[in-house]
C-alpha cells in the first residue's frame, strides 16, 4: 500500500516538474512533450529509488539502537540451554 502511494506521489511530481518546464521554456515545448512518455516509464523506478533511499535510513537509526549494548537483547547474548551446553566445560 506504502509502495502505491509513494509511486503515485513521484508520478504527480514529475507530472509537476514537467509542467513547470512546459510554461517555463516555450521554445522547449516540444521536446519536453516528447520525453513526458519517457518520464511516465520511469515513475515506477525513480520511485523505487526513492523508497530504498528512504528505507536505507530508517535501517540505519534501528542499527544504531541495536549497538547499544543495554538497549536490546539479540539471540547471541541472551542465555538459553543450548548456548550454556555449547560453553559448558569439557565438551568436545
Amino acid at each position: 500500500m506504502n509502495c502505491s502511494k509513494t509511486m503515485i506521489k513521484v508520478a504527480a511530481g514529475l507530472g509537476v516538474g514537467a509542467t513547470v518546464l512546459y510554461f517555463t521554456f516555450p521554445q522547449m515545448q516540444s521536446l519536453i512533450l516528447a520525453n513526458a512518455p519517457l518520464l511516465l516509464v520511469l515513475a515506477c523506478p525513480i520511485s523505487m529509488g526513492i523508497m530504498m533511499f528512504m528505507m536505507k535510513g530508517s535501517n540505519d537509526t534501528k542499527m544504531s539502537q541495536a549497538a547499544d549494548p543495554g538497549a536490546v537483547q539479540t539471540p547471541a547474548n541472551v542465555q538459553t540451554p543450548a548456548n550454556i551446553l555449547g560453553s559448558a566445560p569439557g565438551k568436545v
